[in-house]
């Protein structure tokens, strides 16, 4: 009994588990749903774990633990297939060295607006010296606490509030007609400006932080995705080769980044270099990459890395990016109606 009683509870962690990995296979944008795209790495070690009790009680329920070891197998295959492109396979980045006037390094900080200001992140930036420091959940303290950066990043754009949602755009490099705009309806500032390297020429670059997967009213994903699709949407429209950067409260394997990628024809340096993770900075289990730096071809990835903790849920991110010579790679692709079709409509019904 108490054998049958222990294999009934194996059986059904099993059966659940798998069913929540295949979940967010559905083309919806209910909010846990989507939230279960994050775990996957979790979920994966988690049906490893499961598979030993499963093979224990093997010789007495042959059948049925043989349908969980099929359960096993099928969703571990789900979750490496998607995993794959984010886990270190070992690539170089294509480009080593790269001219001064061509360079252009990113930081990525979060910095929870609630965590106390105590000075380890401006030495951070001021001991990383990046060309560009985009801070987000950034409010009035945040706001005086960071002044001391226009000593050596002069050029600034900002937009403070009571939310979770201030953003502060600091830059070594001059920025080209900085704005702040509110994407997709959105009442959530995100940064469009141009950005001019050594070299003279102007790039694009977008800061966004979009809302995140929580339940909420509405309680879906609709908020997020608007302005990810509309980051995605001004990449493919600007004229100059872009950069977006934030905390997209997403991974990069989600459908809706996919999606965005797709639209702005960017490209995720994060493919083939690893999982690195930067939320949760708190936890060792909830981890997962929310904050991304993409870019459009045009641009080589130097290195990637994720910086110390200074207090933060969120780890800081730095990418150092080459703008390289102009090539056909770097034009937009056919642009896909219909797909920007459907993203017009998320963005128009999120707007509403």
């Amino acid at each position: 009994m108490k054998r049958k009683m222990g294999f009934g509870v194996v059986l059904v962690m099993v059966v659940a588990l798998a069913a929540l990995s295949f979940m967010p296979m559905i083309n919806t944008d209910r909010w846990w749903i989507r939230l279960l795209d994050f775990p996957r790495l979790q979920a994966s070690v988690a049906l490893v774990v499961l598979a030993l009790p499963v093979l224990f009680y093997f010789r007495y329920f042959r059948r049925m633990a043989g349908l969980c070891l099929i359960l096993i197998a099928s969703a571990l295959s789900y979750h490496a297939y998607v995993l794959f492109p984010y886990l270190p396979t070992g690539s170089d980045f294509p480009v080593a060295d790269c001219p001064a006037g061509n360079a252009i390094t990113v930081m990525v900080a979060n910095v929870k607006m609630h965590n106390d200001p105590d000075g380890k992140l401006l030495d951070m930036v001021q001991d990383v010296q990046p060309d560009v420091l985009l801070a987000m959940e950034t409010n009035a303290k945040w706001n005086e606490a960071l002044a001391p950066l226009t000593k050596t990043m002069p050029h600034t754009v900002s937009h403070i509030s009571g939310s979770y949602y201030g953003i502060h755009l600091f830059s070594r490099l001059p920025l080209v007609d900085p704005q702040i705009r509110f994407l997709a309806g959105q009442e959530i500032p995100q940064v469009v400006s141009g950005i001019t390297l050594g070299n003279g020429e102007a790039v694009d670059f977008l800061g966004v932080h979009p809302r995140p997967p929580v339940p909420s009213r509405p309680d879906t994903t609709l908020a997020r995705d608007a302005v990810l699709y509309k980051a995605g949407l001004l990449a493919r429209e600007r004229a100059g080769t872009a950069i977006v950067a934030g905390d997209f409260n997403a991974t990069p394997w989600e459908t809706a980044v996919e999606r965005m990628r797709q639209l702005g024809n960017l490209q995720d340096p994060r493919r083939s270099y690893g999982f690195v993770p930067t939320f949760s900075a708190q936890s060792w289990w909830m981890s997962w990459p929310l904050d991304q730096i993409f870019h459009e071809p045009g641009f080589a990835t130097v290195s990637l890395e994720r910086l110390p903790s200074f207090g933060s849920d969120h780890y800081p991110f730095l990418g150092k990016f080459c703008r390289t010579a102009m090539g056909e790679d770097e034009s937009v692709p056919q642009a896909d109606e219909e797909l920007i079709r459907k993203a017009k409509e998320v963005i128009a019904a999120a707007s509403r």
